[in-house]
């Protein structure tokens, strides 16, 4: 007796619908019938981030009314930022070579698979540390060329200063 899911109407409609069983290539791990998954997106570029950042922060600062450019403001928050990549962020990378050189304790299966999962773990530690650090020092960067730019542009307007007050 037909069992009304696959003859008749609901059996063309089925068989339109479904999508058709893939065969993996040998030895490629999946499931006859499943479809390998969407490669994971590119990640962020941070040096890109940290640039854009800095300048909109600057921007957002400088914008108030009565603003006035402090060299000595702006190179404590590049001091404060130098120090934490020579310092926390520096002993937290030495820390992320270690968890992605994790040896196995046993060579049974459990101690291979532990020591598998923490060196992947301690490389995407290790990724998004890489992206922190880009992105600070990209920020850095950012806030120097920044300070020499106001910096220059004082030279400037004092020479151009000097110079129409000197008579020719």
């Amino acid at each position: 007796m037909p069992d009304g899911m696959n003859s008749g109407l609901q059996g063309v409609m089925n068989e339109i619908t479904s999508t058709a069983p893939t065969v993996p290539p040998p030895g490629s791990g999946l499931i006859p019938g499943a479809n390998a998954a969407a490669p994971p997106p590119q990640p962020p570029d941070y040096e890109a981030l940290g640039k854009k950042q800095a300048s909109a922060d600057f921007a957002a600062a400088s914008g108030n009314a009565g603003w006035e450019f402090d060299p000595a403001a702006i190179d404590d928050v590049i001091t404060t930022l130098e120090d934490s990549l020579d310092g926390d962020h520096q002993v937290a990378k030495e820390k992320a070579k270690i968890l992605m050189q994790i040896v196995p304790p046993g060579a049974e299966v459990g101690s291979q698979g532990y020591a598998d999962v923490a060196n992947k773990s301690g490389v995407a530690y290790n990724s998004f540390l890489t992206g922190a650090i880009n992105y600070i020092q990209a920020y850095v960067d950012t806030l120097k060329q920044i300070r020499t730019a106001y910096q220059n542009n004082d030279q400037n307007a004092k020479d151009q200063l000097r110079a129409a007050g000197k008579v020719d």
